[in-house]
């Protein structure tokens, strides 16, 4: 049995529970060693009752005094075990827990962690998890799970794939693991699962998270000497006055800059790598269209791949606007077409009939195929896999790539994550675009909030509520929890205080199909009210929507909190963002008092950046295929430009990583390739 072997190699993983770990995106042994645990059990540190604080989460060690049972109804039994730890008591509860209940003696000794639901003369706690003081006290790990799988079977299974980190040779070379005091890759395998204390976990993710990095940009300075090839798809001297005179407005001088920058880069004889940054609503569409423009003029075809049906309808229409009126033939595919439609697409396709082409997924679909195919881009390239963005690139010979996202991250941090790319940033916003404004109160503002709510649906307007998803949750029971949340809320919203209003409710449980339909109909104005988690789309444009109410708005970082503040304020009318939440700490209100004087995404990144440290941005599924799972480790930027330099010196002596001790990076990052 080697690391790379596949999951199903393990005792106890037969088909079933192959499937099971497949749906959290584990394939092989070494998938599962990646699997790292979302959070501890620690009880390594626990504390005394009197400092149960209610509501939190706590381990206290206690001697049981006593044991009771009490029946509350059919199918529910109330277990409570007494505990004292010499100086206070605590009555710790189980339900429906009989066999861990009868497992804890009279007499001995236990950590019990669990969740404080009342303090004072007896304290009471609702129990997770124990341990007896007889055994080595650890920190437990708990892992993201997926129906069927339970912490302690992946633990289990892990303990196993941890034996064979004996046969991977350590590639971090010697001198930078004693410069940088970095724990052995074998070391910091075992203690990010099975940690003996904190200080080790620490350790173990500072090596983890440097090998993450390291291996992330060693892909990247591959990827950029593959991507430095020439190509054949040279544009022409196009007329830019020709495609400007087709809209109604002043292009910003930042829009004029990158579109610059773009055809430069397409007139050099080399395929074109750019990532256009730009903030909500700074008219990326509209430079993609100026790209699209000059290659069309020059003979050749482009495509535009969105993530979600909705926004690439929203490209089509405003991509078939502009270039119509210069001779350009825009067309769109996607599943609500029917079959005779979209062959005969992808027949003028293939003839040249069409010249820019615009879809989903749909267009990797082998029947779609382009007669000369000279410009990718890809709206969100997050959101797609590397292996989709290759088959795209692919129908065409090396043709040039353009990526547009809406995800303001701070140019030295976008350098050193973008290696493989130019990049450009619209720091400048339309004149037209009215800043949003943005206030930050408590539930007790709550009948006035929807006071002022419908005072704007009655001007016509619509509005957005956001609930959050709590990340504490395993992944699937929190989005099933969150959908149940939005759900119960907007029926009460429909009943109580929007009784009189249109109201509806979109959540991670619905089939894409129903999303769509939902967003359509909002995007109509057939709905007023829409309650939401944070499923709505980046990019939709809703103009008519001037509110959005976010609760619990502490549970959001900033960055994600300005993602959604941008569906609206995207029409002429004052839109407003009140940011709903009872958490009174100083360091929560400071950054959300920071979001309500800040309009622009680059600003709010860099405060993200100084005060919370690049593990924010880089734990986010914002890089495509490499989903970090080890960045809240990575505190400074100098470790990321370290984890560079490491790259580079190990492709310089190595550059084909034929070494042995190089061999776990190459099969590392060609898995990564397969399975994205």
């Amino acid at each position: 049995m080697k690391i790379f072997d596949g999951i199903c190699c393990l005792r106890n993983v037969g088909k079933k529970r192959e499937q099971q770990y497949n749906r959290l995106g584990i394939y092989s042994i070494n998938d599962l060693l990646w699997h790292i645990p979302r959070g501890y059990i620690d009880f390594t540190s626990s504390v005394l009752i009197s400092e149960l604080k209610p509501g939190e989460l706590f381990a206290v060690k206690a001697m049981v005094l006593s044991k009771s049972a009490t029946r509350l109804r059919a199918n529910l039994n109330m277990y409570t075990i007494r505990a004292a730890d010499g100086r206070q008591e605590v009555d710790i509860k189980l339900f429906n827990l009989f066999y861990t209940f009868n497992q804890i003696k009279v007499g001995g000794e236990y950590v019990f962690f669990g969740r404080v639901t009342k303090v004072g003369r007896f304290a009471e706690m609702n129990l997770i998890d124990y341990e007896s003081t007889l055994h080595e006290l650890r920190m437990r790990p708990i892992y993201s799970l997926t129906a069927g799988l339970s912490s302690k079977i992946v633990a289990l299974n892990v303990a196993e794939a941890l034996t064979l980190l004996q046969q991977v040779p350590d590639f971090m070379p010697l001198k930078f693991c004693r410069g940088l005091s970095l724990a052995t890759f074998e070391y910091a395998m075992k203690n990010i699962h099975f940690p003996k204390n904190k200080e080790a976990l620490k350790v173990a993710g500072q090596r983890l998270a440097m090998d993450e990095l390291i291996m992330f940009n060693i892909g990247l300075l591959k990827q950029r000497v593959a991507n430095e090839q020439t190509n054949k798809v040279i544009i022409k001297d196009v007329n830019l006055n020709e495609f400007l005179q087709t809209v109604d407005f002043e292009p910003t001088n930042a829009q004029l800059k990158v579109i610059d920058e773009i055809f430069g880069d397409m007139k050099q004889g080399k395929a074109m790598n750019r990532l256009v940054q730009g903030d909500v609503g700074c008219g990326k569409t509209f430079v993609a269209a100026a790209a699209i423009f000059a290659v069309c003029k020059s003979g050749f075809q482009a495509a535009v791949m969105a993530p979600t049906e909705l926004l690439a309808l929203q490209h089509y229409n405003y991509l078939d606007n502009i270039l119509k009126e210069l001779g350009i033939k825009v067309e769109c595919i996607c599943s609500a077409k029917k079959v005779k439609e979209k062959r005969d697409i992808a027949l003028r396709l293939q003839l040249g009939e069409i010249d820019c082409l615009v879809g989903t997924h749909a267009l990797l679909s082998d029947y779609v195929e382009f007669f000369n195919l000279g410009l990718v881009i890809t709206d969100e390239q997050h959101k797609f896999g590397v292996k989709q963005r290759e088959k795209l690139s692919n129908k065409g010979q090396n043709p040039h790539t353009l990526v547009m996202s809406a995800t303001p991250i701070p140019r030295t941090l976008a350098m050193i994550m973008y290696d493989n790319l130019d990049i450009s940033v619209i720091d400048e916003m339309p004149k037209t675009r009215i800043p949003i404004k943005t206030y930050l109160v408590d539930s007790s503002y709550r009948d006035r909030i929807y006071s002022f709510i419908k005072k704007e649906l009655d001007c016509g307007h619509q509005c957005y509520i956001i609930c959050p998803l709590i990340e504490q949750e395993e992944l699937e029971e929190a989005t099933s929890k969150a959908s149940k949340a939005a759900i119960k809320y907007a029926e009460e919203l429909k009943k109580g205080a929007f009784k009189d209003y249109t109201v509806a409710c979109i959540h991670g449980k619905q089939t894409s199909e129903k999303k769509d339909e939902i967003m359509e109909e909002f995007k109509q104005n057939k709905l007023q009210v829409l309650v939401s988690t944070t499923v709505i789309e980046v990019g939709i444009d809703i103009a008519n929507a001037t509110v959005m109410l976010i609760e619990n708005a502490d549970c959001f970082g900033l960055a994600q909190l300005h993602q959604l503040r941008g569906r609206i304020g995207r029409g002429t009318q004052q839109s407003y963002c009140v940011l709903l939440s009872d958490v009174k700490t100083q360091k929560v209100k400071e950054r959300l008092t920071f979001m309500c004087r800040h309009n622009n995404g680059f600003e709010i990144a860099e405060y993200d950046l100084k005060s919370r440290g690049p593990g924010e941005f880089l734990g986010t599924k914002q890089h495509g295929a490499f989903n970090f799972k080890t960045a809240r480790f990575m505190q400074d930027i100098n470790g990321l430009l370290t984890a560079k330099n490491i790259a580079k010196e190990i492709l310089e002596v190595d550059g084909l990583l034929k070494q042995e001790k190089n061999n776990y990076i190459k099969t590392y990052l060609e898995q990564k390739l397969v399975n994205n």
